[in-house]
């Protein structure tokens, strides 16, 4: 199986971006539930700070199956936040830990960073057992900072340091 994250992103590229955002499941599972229209993905992205952030296309043998982002890029403390997202097609198939390792490599190896951290939902118990699985660790919680369907849900906060990466 060939995975790799690409950076050139096309026209394409974006539509299936919106719809990726747009998913329910995926909408559910980030800090701002709202679906966009492509304008405003559009907007959103020509408007990204390029020093500060990446994005990339993760890739399963050349076909698109997921978004990876690499935000507050902070080279002179040598820390980042990662956040990343499957298609509804290549989920449940043990891909996330995959495209995640990718990430990793290419923060802790390409970007020489000492620190890399995340944040994800308290009843998202799928990302935690694979962020857990990669050797990241929860530094705390944003207490009932998420609103959904009538209930409100923690953010967890986890880090990952490069001398306990592992490959």
């Amino acid at each position: 199986m060939n995975l790799e994250l690409k950076e050139a992103i096309t026209f394409e590229d974006h539509m299936w971006l919106v719809e990726l955002h747009n998913d329910p499941f995926v909408l559910k599972n980030i800090t701002n539930p709202m679906p966009v229209s492509f304008d405003q993905h559009m907007n959103w992205y020509k408007n990204l700070n390029w020093q500060k952030e990446q994005r990339y296309i993760f890739y399963v043998d050349g076909v698109r199956a997921g978004f990876t982002k690499f935000y507050q890029i902070d080279p002179p403390n040598m820390n980042c936040v990662l956040g990343a997202d499957l298609h509804k097609d290549f989920r449940g198939k043990g891909l996330a830990k995959s495209m995640w390792q990718l990430m990793l490599k290419k923060c802790f190896d390409e970007l020489k960073l000492h620190r890399v951290s995340l944040t994800t939902a308290s009843f998202n118990e799928i990302a935690q057992k694979v962020y857990v699985g990669l050797g990241f660790v929860e530094e705390g919680r944003k207490v009932e900072s998420l609103y959904r369907d009538g209930h409100y849900f923690d953010e967890i906060c986890m880090y990952l340091l490069y001398g306990n990466w592992s490959e």
